[in-house]
């Protein structure tokens, strides 16, 4: 916990309800725990995890609130305690106060409230931040793309990308009203990556964005998603240079994810060789991590890593341990989606479904595959 600021330092017994700051289970920043909680304490509180222990903004520069609201984010339910994870990572410099109230289980023999205010130091960096990647990678990219992901090497601020991220037109002008600004920009939990989406509006064909603008991309024209240096990292420093994305446009893909032709190269016996799938088409680089999982002759899911190149055309997936003989897995979730936002069930540009459709449509698949002796 080096270089973490307690601003209060009240001692409480080794055997009472206390609160501590500890690194994120996920790796990507800071949780707050309480813990040496009782078994009947621990009860009352996966159901009131909310009003027994909050988080809140104690002091920051312009907040002159004096009942701050609590910070939004996740509670889970641990052995002896309760962790509380922000959806968006702790500011460095600013200070929190995190609120242990013993009294609102009403649990007998508890009252009493225990507070501790923190905050985190600004981190010195020896190098500026950069943008890293930038996904879809391709050069190619459909005419109804749908997202894009920006990488930075470092955490970033919120609140910089709608002035400073643009896609320029093939005579290298912004094109007005082409990016959805989102009310909350959307980044991941570590604020190194930013999803930019494309007006879905104006992709999905004949309602009103559409008819009135057109669609966001024209095929057969260059454009480039520009992404100017005034945007702003964690520690208050400009990214070291401007970057830019140049890419032309090919026709539209309207299609479900074929599975079927998906080309399998499967593993060997008792090897950590990777199993490798090859797509026709780019898959969106996010779900490509969270949409297919892989799973033993007994149904377990297998743990691994996952590599994705070609484009994201290309999957991998190393296990932890040697592989096992028999018949084994894919499952690949009914929201994989590729960089259109087609998903194996449907194109993201389709007609509505009835309601008699939607639980078929709402299944894992599953793609089989034999691991056998070289």
């Amino acid at each position: 916990m080096t270089g973490l600021i307690l601003a209060d330092r009240l001692e409480v017994p080794a055997d009472q309800p206390a609160l501590v700051i500890e690194p994120d289970p996920s790796g990507a920043g800071w949780s707050v725990k309480a813990h040496n909680l009782s078994p009947a304490f621990v009860d009352a509180v996966a159901e009131r995890g909310q009003s027994v222990l909050r988080v809140q903004v104690a002091k920051a520069e312009g907040l002159d609130n004096e009942d701050p609201p609590d910070m939004p984010g996740d509670y889970e339910i641990l052995g002896d305690g309760i962790r509380f994870t922000p959806h968006f990572p702790f500011e460095p410099s600013v200070l929190f106060r995190a609120i242990l109230d013993l009294r609102a289980t009403g649990l007998p023999g508890l009252a009493g409230v225990r507070t501790l205010e923190f905050s985190l130091p600004r981190e010195a960096r020896a190098a500026g931040t950069t943008v890293s990647q930038v996904f879809p990678s391709g050069d190619i990219l459909p005419e109804n793309l749908l997202r894009f992901y920006v990488r930075f090497s470092n955490p970033m601020r919120r609140d910089w990308a709608e002035d400073h991220i643009a896609l320029l037109g093939p005579d290298g002008r912004p094109v007005p009203d082409v990016l959805y600004r989102a009310p909350i920009e959307l980044w991941d939990r570590s604020m190194t990556c930013l999803t930019v989406l494309l007006d879905p509006g104006r992709l999905k064909r004949g309602v009103g964005p559409n008819r009135m603008l057109g669609a966001p991309l024209e095929a057969g024209q260059r454009y480039t998603l520009a992404i100017a240096s005034g945007m702003v990292d964690a520690c208050g420093q400009p990214l070291q240079k401007d970057f830019k994305k140049p890419f032309c446009v090919s026709k539209a893909v309207r299609q479900p994810i074929a599975m079927g032709e998906w080309t399998i190269a499967p593993p060997t016996l008792e090897g950590c060789d990777p199993l490798e799938l090859i797509f026709p088409r780019p898959l969106d680089w996010a779900e490509l991590y969270h949409g297919i999982a892989v799973a033993s002759p007994t149904g377990l899911p297998i743990s691994g890593r996952i590599d994705i190149d070609m484009g994201e055309t290309r999957w991998r997936f190393t296990p932890d341990t040697p592989w096992l003989a028999g018949a084994h897995s894919i499952h690949v979730a009914p929201g994989l989606e590729d960089i259109c936002g087609n998903t194996p069930y449907a194109p993201f540009d389709g007609p509505f479904r009835s309601a008699d459709a939607t639980p078929r449509q709402t299944a894992t698949r599953l793609v089989p595959f034999a691991v056998t002796s070289a």
